[in-house]
C-alpha cells in the first residue's frame, strides 16, 4: 500500500511537471492587468482582485498574500516583471521541475508578502511580482550553493559573483526608486533562497542536521504568518476589533491596546486618543 501511495505520488508530480509553470504565470500577469486597466489600473480594481495590506491580511483576508503578486501597478511595472518571468524562469524551472518551480514561487511570494505585512506601513497597498522574481534568484543562488563541494565554493566563479552583485544593484536601486517596496523584495529573496536551499534542492553529501533546520525554518514561517493573519498587539488590528466589538466594555479594550501599539507606551490618556484621531483624518486625507 505505501509503495502504490509513493507511485501515486510521483506520478502526479511527473504530471504536474508538464505544466510550463512560467507560462502560466505570465498569462496570468497579462490577464489580470487587462481585467484591472491598462496602461494604468483602477485602485478599486485592484483591490477587488486582491491587491495587498497589512490592515487587510490581519482582518482576515490571508489570499492577499498571494493574489498581489500577480497584479502590476502599470504597463511599464508589467513590462519589467515580465521581462524578468522571461529571462529567468524558464532555467530555472527546467532544473529544478515545473512542481518544485512552481513551489519556489510560492514560498518566495509569501516571504514577500509577509515581510511587507509585518514591516511596511498596514495601510500601504502593495502589488507585482517583483518579490516572486526575486525569490527566484535567490533559488538560483541556493542551488549554485549545492552544486559545490562546500556552500561558499561557487564564489570561486565569475558567473555567481555576477549574479550577486546583480542581486545587490536591483536592491540598491529599488531602494532609490519611489513606490518600490524593497521590502518585498529582499522577504521574496529570502524566501526563495530558503525554500530551494533547504526543501528543494538536497546538499551533495547528507546532513544530520538538515532535518532539523526544515523543522525550524517552517514553524518561524507558520509563526510569522499566523501573526500576519492574526495580529493581536498591531494597532490597526486592534482598531478595527474596537469598531466591531459588541459591547462598551470590550471596546474599551481593543481602543486602550490600539494606543498602547500606536504611540509606542503604556501610559496613554485621552490626548493620545484625540491624537490617534487627528493622525487618521490626516490619513484619510493624504497628507
Amino acid at each position: 500500500m505505501l509503495a502504490l501511495r509513493e507511485r501515486v505520488v510521483r506520478d502526479l508530480i511527473d504530471k504536474a511537471d508538464e505544466v510550463p509553470v512560467t507560462l502560466v504565470v505570465l498569462i496570468a500577469y497579462v490577464t489580470m492587468a487587462f481585467l484591472t486597466g491598462l496602461p494604468e489600473p483602477d485602485p478599486e480594481k485592484l483591490a477587488a482582485y486582491g491587491s495587498m495590506r497589512a490592515i487587510d491580511v490581519g482582518n482576515g483576508e490571508w489570499w492577499r498574500l498571494f493574489t498581489s503578486s500577480f497584479l502590476h501597478g502599470g504597463l511599464l511595472h508589467l513590462a519589467m516583471n515580465s521581462w524578468a518571468l522571461i529571462q529567468l524562469g524558464p532555467a530555472v524551472e527546467r532544473s529544478l521541475g515545473s512542481a518544485r518551480f512552481l513551489t519556489v514561487y510560492l514560498l518566495a511570494q509569501l516571504g514577500s508578502g509577509l515581510a511587507v505585512a509585518l514591516v511596511n506601513d498596514p495601510f500601504q497597498p502593495v502589488v507585482g511580482g517583483s518579490g516572486a522574481i526575486f525569490g527566484i534568484l535567490g533559488a538560483i543562488v541556493a542551488m549554485q550553493m549545492r552544486q559545490g563541494r562546500h556552500a561558499f565554493s561557487f564564489l570561486a566563479y565569475e558567473g555567481p559573483r555576477r549574479l550577486l552583485l546583480t542581486i545587490l544593484a536591483y536592491l540598491v536601486l529599488g531602494a532609490l526608486i519611489p513606490f518600490v517596496s524593497n521590502t518585498a523584495h529582499v522577504g521574496g529573496l529570502v524566501g526563495g533562497f530558503l525554500a530551494a536551499f533547504v526543501y528543494l534542492v538536497p546538499p551533495r553529501q547528507a546532513s544530520a542536521t538538515l532535518q532539523a533546520w526544515r523543522a525550524a525554518i517552517a514553524a518561524l514561517f507558520l509563526g510569522l504568518t499566523f501573526y500576519a493573519v492574526l495580529p493581536i498587539t498591531r494597532w490597526d488590528w486592534n482598531w478595527i476589533q474596537e469598531e466591531q466589538a459588541p459591547t462598551n466594555a470590550l471596546a474599551q479594550r481593543f481602543r486602550l491596546a490600539k494606543l498602547k501599539s500606536y504611540h509606542g507606551r503604556n501610559d496613554v490618556d485621552a490626548s493620545d486618543g484625540a491624537a490617534f484621531n487627528r493622525d487618521m483624518k490626516r490619513r484619510a486625507e493624504g497628507k
